[in-house]
């Protein structure tokens, strides 16, 4: 019969050497993982995004332009398959704040928008809003600063406009749900201004024909928007530094300029 101590030590020798083999079985199996993901192997992530309907270049009723190609080929860089469900932006931005979503494009990133949600560091691109007018009653203004008392502005329901916008106490606003009623509002004298993003003018101004009736104006902001990740949801940083890196990676291969060219052919038109 084994001595008590001796017994004890054979039984710490046994737990120690149980313990070795199974910390060698979890090391191995995390590399294996690590290799697979190098390999390409893994099963991707999946992120569901929701996108806006009525912000064409960018994204347009049926889930496409220049947003989802950047958000798409990004996260691809980083093995994240995207599902995109376009909706108003209105109710893209409430479905993110909900966590129904894991995040929204495309949000400008401001006070407000920063205290709600969960933002990378790359910008999806950089993009600048004005004041449109009707030639025939054209704004009598030097800058955003100096536009006349009671003026009516239409804007979208729910879209950033830059945080000096409330500090713009002389004008009233109108929102509206889509860029084809601000237009039409315009056209028939209903409000004095729009503040519409430029590219995305452009585009509206030349689907519908009045590109020549209707022109900018003042600047009002220029800001860079991102996809927008739901503080609701477990893996919004980890889909914010995601992206980050497949946009870096677009940006150093040039495939973002490749992106980035086809707007400004766009807006040159």
């Amino acid at each position: 019969m084994l001595h008590p101590i001796l017994s004890r030590q054979i039984n710490y020798l046994i737990s120690g050497l149980i313990f070795m083999l199974a910390l060698f079985s979890l090391t191995a199996t995390s590399q294996e993982l690590d290799m697979a993901s190098i390999d390409g192997t893994s099963t991707p992530l999946k992120v569901k995004l929701a996108a806006e309907d009525n912000w064409a270049p960018f994204a347009d009723p049926y889930g496409k332009g220049l947003s989802h190609r950047l958000v798409k080929q990004a996260f691809a860089r980083s093995n994240v398959d995207v599902d995109s469900l376009v909706v108003s932006y209105a109710r893209g931005v409430v479905m993110t704040k909900q966590g129904i979503v894991d995040g929204v494009f495309n949000l400008h990133k401001e006070r407000k928008t920063q205290e709600a949600f969960v933002f990378g560091k790359e910008p999806l691109f950089t993009t600048s809003a004005s004041f449109y007018q009707n030639n025939a009653h054209p704004l009598q203004a030097e800058d955003k600063w100096h536009l006349p008392q009671g003026l009516l502005v239409g804007i979208i329901k729910g879209y950033e406009y830059g945080d000096e916008l409330s500090q713009l106490k002389q004008i009233r606003l109108v929102e509206v749900d889509n860029h084809n009623q601000l237009i039409n509002l315009l056209l028939l004298n209903r409000i004095d201004a729009a503040i519409m993003y430029d590219e995305v003018a452009n585009q509206y101004l030349g689907q519908m024909g009045v590109a020549k009736v209707i022109s900018r104006s003042v600047h009002n902001h220029t800001g860079d928007l991102y996809v927008a990740f739901s503080k609701q949801r477990p893996n919004a940083q980890l889909f914010a530094d995601k992206l980050d890196q497949g946009l870096k990676a677009l940006k150093q291969d040039g495939s973002y300029q490749s992106i980035m060219n086809s707007l400004q052919a766009i807006a040159s038109k």
